[in-house]
Formats: C-alpha cells, structure tokens, sequence
C-alpha cells in the first residue's frame, strides 16, 4: 500500500476504467477520486516535484496511539504460529517440500502480491481480463498479507500519505512499526469497512472482491489442508509439505514484503528526488521480485516497471512482459517519462 510528486503525476495520466482494476489516486485526501475513464490512458508523462522533505527528528507516536483499540491479538496469534512453524520446518527437510515452497513463493509472492495485488489492483499498471484477475487476486490471498480489499486500499493510502501522519506503516515510528507492528492494533467499530470504501471503492463495488475479503482467512488455511493430505498421500511427507509450503514460504514472503515498507524508507540510492523517503535497495528488490526499487516506484507509481537504470532487474516487469506476448495483458504502463529520466 504517495505525495503531491507522485499523485500530481497519477492525476495527469487517468486512471484504469474498469471499476476493479485499480487505479491512481489524486491528491486531494479529503475527496480521493478514482478515473474510470479507460479511452484517455496514457503514458506518464509528468515530471516529479523535486522536492525532499526533512524528517531528521521524526515524532514517534505513543504506544496508546497507536494501538487505540488495543492489540490484534488475532493476527499475533497468527504470526507467533507461522514463524514459529518455520523453524521447525528445518527439522522437516525433504526436497519435495522445499520445491513446493519455492514454486510457490513465486506464484505468491510475484504474481500474487506484487503483480496482482500491487501493480494491477493498486495501481493499474497493466489490463487483465476478469479469469487473469482474479486468479491472481488468489494466489496473492495464499501469501496471507490481507485480501486484495484491504492490501489495496492499505497501499493507496500509504501513497497518499507516504511518511506522513496516517500513513498506515511509515518508519518515523521506527523501523518494527514500519516492518510489521503496524498490523497490530485492533481495529475500532466500522474502521475497517471505512478504510475499503475510502481507499478501494473501485474494487468495493465488485462483489467477487466482496466475497474474497469475506473468506480471505480461510484460504491459507484450504491451502495447508490441501498441501499435508497432498502431500502424506503422494509422497509419506505431509508434515514437511505442510511447513515448507505454507509456513516457512509465508514467512519468507511475508518479510520479503515488509522490507519494502520499512527498508526501502530507510536505506539505499534515490534516482527521484520525491517529497518522502523512499530508496532503492538492490536486496529488497531480489528478495521481492523487483519492488525494492521503490523510489522509483513512488515517482511514478503508474509503471509496470519499477526497475529504471539497466541494473535494476525487476522480475515482476519480466512476467508482466510475457503476459503481454502472450495476449493476456495489455496497455502496460512500461514507457519511462521523456520528461524526467531516472538521473
């Protein structure tokens, strides 16, 4: 789940039409607007504000701040379980498991959260048909990060807010929040449907994204089932099937997607110059297939591909570029702006 820079940016291009594609956002935070106007898509074309705040004294919030309504003692559950079940998968080695775990952190982790829920519902950074969305809306509830409802709406508001107050995980709170405290706090009455609805209203309205926020907590576990019964019957090796493919992979993934809310606002290289923190950094680009490259991103959050110098490989662009050999993507948002070239 940025500033003026970014979103003066996002107004100028349009967003996608179909009403549950994703989309840019404007920068006005008290009406957020998203374009459903498909016919006037175009290319990025804006320059980034050269702007750079400072935030050299940040003002970290209190613990009752942050959590007003308490701890989300479900999702502690949850975490404490999985990673705590990746440990014991080093005890569980088989080579089936450990296939299963890779194969399936790339169908998660790449095409689920960062081309689907990222790049395709978030930003519109490419057109799929309705069977290609949301079989990619799937593979990214088997990740466990949230259903596409929430992830999106999270990650628009953290664009329009990036490194700001109400930025759902800015590092200003330090570097546990950003990374994964920030899921912690229990949410108060009504919150939650007033997050999907403000940040997500596009896909809110879509009853297929409906349903699957609705059983989204279901899924994974689905999937576990299926992975030890699958596993115990074809190979005798259901346990280690089970916390290779599920439990080590999650976690695995699960931080591979955190370092891009916390380390890449902390460490590494700006090609842009835009109004937040945001870097580049080389490992959490290879550890998220490409996302680490996220001053980039936030300068033009619309592209498909994050990777702008010839060192940035960005495996997600990659897949995305199959796609559109193939016929099952189209009007990718891949051309770099004329008009403000990485430097």
């Amino acid at each position: 789940m940025t500033h003026d820079s970014a979103l003066s940016e996002m107004s100028a291009t349009s967003a996608p039409s179909s009403t549950d594609e994703g989309t840019s956002l404007r920068g006005t935070l008290a009406q957020p607007h998203f374009s459903t106007d498909r016919e006037h898509l175009t290319e990025p074309t804006v320059k980034a504000k050269r702007i750079r705040p400072e935030i050299s004294h940040p003002v970290v919030s209190s613990f009752r701040q942050r959590f007003p309504h308490g701890v989300n003692w479900y999702n502690v559950g949850w975490m404490l379980i999985m990673n705590v079940a990746a440990v014991a998968a080093f005890w569980h080695f088989s080579w089936v498991g450990l296939a299963i775990a890779v194969v399936m952190h790339w169908v998660t982790a790449c095409l689920g959260v960062t081309l689907g829920y990222h790049r395709l519902l978030t930003h519109g950074s490419l057109v799929v048909s309705a069977p290609v969305k949301y079989f990619l809306s799937i593979c990214g509830m088997l990740a466990a990060e949230g259903s596409p409802l929430f992830w999106v709406a999270t990650h628009r508001k953290h664009h329009v807010l990036s490194d700001q107050e109400g930025d759902p995980h800015s590092p200003n709170d330090g570097f546990w929040w950003s990374h994964m405290l920030w899921f912690k706090p229990k949410e108060g009455p009504g919150e939650l449907e007033a997050l999907l609805k403000r940040w997500a209203p596009d896909m809110y309205k879509d009853p297929v994204q409906r349903f699957f926020h609705k059983f989204f907590p279901v899924v994974p576990m689905i999937f576990g089932a299926m992975l030890y019964f699958g596993g115990e019957y074809f190979f005798g090796l259901g346990l280690s099937c089970l916390l290779w493919g599920l439990c080590l992979r999650m976690v695995i993934g699960y931080h591979s997607t955190w370092f891009v809310n916390s380390a890449t606002h902390i460490w590494g290289y700006r090609n842009y110059e835009t109004t937040d923190r945001s870097r580049n950094l080389w490992w959490v680009a290879l550890l998220s297939y490409g996302e680490g490259w996220h001053n980039n991103h936030h300068a033009h959050q619309r592209l498909a591909r994050h990777g702008h110098k010839p060192w940035e490989i960005d495996i997600t662009y990659m897949v995305i570029r199959v796609l559109k050999v193939l016929g099952l993507a189209t009007q990718v948002q891949d051309r770099l702006p004329q008009t403000d070239q990485a430097a």
